[in-house]
């Protein structure tokens, strides 16, 4: 009913005032395409991304800082500095190496960086949490996830970064990879002992099969529900449908495991 309402007075101004419907479909897509910014938004620069993400001790802030710049090597020699000295290998994945690749994800959405430059930081963060993983050794694992790509879409980056950060505080992660059907995903979820799906996808059109995913594996009562996340995910998207939760961040879908263990279903989540 509201949908229907808001094409109505669409096709109004259309119709009474065509100038103010052009400019304001070209000001959409201005936006949409980040050439202007919409009212009212806050201009974002990178030094005010870094004030925000990065953590305060300037140890931690250098490691941050070498992801940030995409320096792999330079990563490796602090964070093997740091668990030398004793530091906590996964409060180094989620302090240090973490906020480093969120600035530069939160560049990228503002348009201030490009996929080559989170393609460096990535390279870098993973190298360090290489070093972690080392670290930690076999530790029992604290629960399974199964981690892909919604079926039709290619772009794992995101996937891959959750799945390291997952991995990282001591979750075993099963990746089957991107484009990847519901199928697959109730297929993997019953032969083996998974707690959560962590599903994501960037474009739009592939947003369908997070929906069939969640549905299917309600469906056939598997009581494993799906985290949600990517660029083309929103919380209210993902509250239109059953059997799911938005994580906006991999460190958010961590906490969201953490719940589920502790026997959280995904209405409580919400």
């Amino acid at each position: 009913m509201h949908m229907d309402i808001l094409m109505q007075n669409v096709e109004r101004v259309r119709l009474e005032d065509p100038t103010k419907f052009n400019r304001l479909v070209q000001e959409g897509m201005a936006i949409e395409l980040g050439i202007i910014q919409p009212a009212g938004k806050k201009e974002k620069t990178k030094e005010k991304f870094i004030a925000e993400f990065f953590p305060n001790d300037k140890k931690y802030a250098a490691v941050a800082q070498s992801v940030l710049d995409g320096k792999r090597k330079i990563t490796e020699g602090l964070v093997k500095e740091l668990i030398d000295a004793g530091k906590d290998p996964v409060d180094l994945v989620t302090n240090a190496l973490m906020p480093g690749i969120t600035v530069q994800c939160e560049m990228y959405d503002a348009g201030l960086s490009f996929v080559p430059e989170i393609l460096m930081s990535n390279d870098a963060m993973q190298g360090g949490i290489k070093l972690c993983q080392d670290k930690i050794g076999n530790v029992p694992s604290k629960g399974t996830v199964v981690s892909f790509v919604a079926e039709g879409d290619l772009h794992d980056i995101g996937k891959n970064i959750c799945a390291a950060i997952m991995r990282a505080n001591g979750f075993k992660v099963i990746d089957i990879g991107r484009d990847v059907s519901k199928d697959k995903v109730l297929q993997t979820v019953k032969e083996n002992d998974v707690k959560l799906a962590c599903g994501s996808t960037l474009m739009s059109t592939t947003k369908p099969g997070l929906i069939d995913t969640s549905l299917l594996l309600e469906l056939e009562k598997t009581g494993v529900s799906v985290a949600c996340g990517g660029a083309a995910v929103s919380k209210a998207f993902v509250d239109t449908f059953r059997n799911a939760v938005y994580t906006k961040s991999p460190l958010e879908t961590v906490h969201t495991m953490e719940k589920v263990l502790k026997g959280e279903t995904w209405e409580k989540l919400r």
